[in-house]
């Protein structure tokens, strides 16, 4: 890569999810194994393992796991930011709350989403991108842009170039 510091990597919700299987996984995993876990258990040969599994295999499969992630990913994955702004630009996962600023948005909000964030535009200027909720086609509305066209489902990955009044999907 010529730039590596020109991508910035976000904490999404799969990835929240994961690391509270690593750190709890007979109380918080059911949750991560639902929702992709299994099949990212597997593309490390890790199996034996279901949702309703017993402590012990939880167990076993959470340090399976933690042991079979390259050196230093477990430490990138619990630094990976909630949100990236430019200007007036802020990039999250899934959401924020129209009503607050960039700076006091909740984890939860920008992991899971908010009940107002597709119905309220912001007021303050701010455009926020973010995927979580997949689209058909990427969108473009008043202060939100929708990239996520479901990637997994679709085999379809969208990213948006963004510069001074401009927006081209790619």
């Amino acid at each position: 890569m010529q730039m590596p510091d020109a991508v910035t990597c976000l904490m999404g919700n799969h990835e929240r999810m994961m690391l509270d299987f690593i750190d709890d996984p007979v109380g918080r995993g059911a949750r991560w194994l639902r929702n992709g876990g299994l099949q990212a258990l597997a593309s490390y040969n890790i199996g034996r393992v279901r949702e309703n599994s017993d402590a012990e295999e939880l167990v076993e499969a959470s340090l399976a796991l933690e042991a079979a992630l390259p050196e230093g990913m477990l430490h990138w994955l619990r630094n990976l930011p909630l949100q990236y702004q430019s200007g007036n630009v802020c990039v999250v996962h899934a959401a924020m709350d129209p009503h607050l600023a960039p700076q006091d948005q909740t984890r939860q909000t920008m992991l899971w989403g908010h009940n107002e964030f597709m119905s309220t535009p912001r007021t303050d200027g701010i455009w926020v991108v973010h995927g979580h909720t997949i689209v058909k086609e990427p969108q473009l509305h008043p202060q939100r842009i929708s990239i996520d066209t479901g990637a997994y489902h679709t085999g379809r990955l969208t990213a948006a170039a963004i510069g001074p009044g401009t927006c081209e999907f790619i």
